[in-house]
């Protein structure tokens, strides 16, 4: 059982809840036994996650539940061997969120149909905006070579400069995290707001703080 990706997963009209899980019967359980599984999804302040239990045929007792990671979204279906399976959305790219919102869409519950509208109006600002990664300079004190790779036991005997080749203090280094961090916030903020403007601005944080 895995997380499905493909397009061959046929999802169940009726997603299974805890209180009302997917039952599979002659499970195979150890080398001999077969016993019970049942399947469910989990829905938390922190999103939602696959769950599987099966039941000790020994004791007669369910077993620990074993639980995926959060995603915000889950829909539970069945492989082409019909075996069970599952697939997910997190929020990582607007043309994923819109693809998940077409196909399946019809399947989603009312938290789910408020979760694809926050991700796509948040991935909507998210994609808007453009990363610059530049390597980290090192100057060598003793030789005075700039170089944006050196050997860890030189690291010693250099100190880091900025794209000017001026010596980064560590008052320099704070107030650059600092105004990243401002940044960072403030391009959140738009996010959170462009989501808010349809759902509201709880539902909009909670989707936030599900996706951090």
């Amino acid at each position: 059982m895995e997380n499905e990706k493909e397009n061959s997963i046929k999802i169940l009209e009726k997603q299974p809840t805890e209180q009302d899980p997917y039952i599979v019967n002659n499970y195979p359980y150890g080398f001999r036994l077969r016993t019970q599984i049942k399947y469910w999804v989990e829905t938390t302040k922190n999103g939602q996650r696959f769950c599987s239990q099966t039941l000790n045929p020994k004791t007669n007792m369910w077993n620990k539940p074993k639980k995926s990671t959060y995603s915000n979204i889950i829909l539970v279906g069945l492989n082409q061997e019909e075996h069970i399976t599952y697939t997910s959305l997190s929020m990582y790219s607007s043309k994923e969120a819109q693809d998940f919102k077409q196909k399946y869409e019809s399947f989603f519950n009312d938290y789910q149909k408020t979760e694809i509208i926050n991700i796509i109006k948040m991935l909507e600002v998210y994609d808007k905006i453009e990363y610059k990664i530049e390597p980290v300079k090192y100057r060598n004190m003793i030789t005075g070579e700039i170089s944006t790779c050196i050997n860890i036991f030189d690291l010693k005997h250099c100190e880091r400069v900025n794209e000017n080749n001026q010596v980064i203090t560590p008052v320099d280094e704070d107030k650059h995290n600092q105004e990243q961090k401002e940044t960072n916030r403030r391009i959140n903020q738009a996010a959170v707001s462009n989501a808010a403007k349809i759902t509201g601005i709880d539902q909009a944080i909670k989707t936030f703080k599900r996706s951090g």
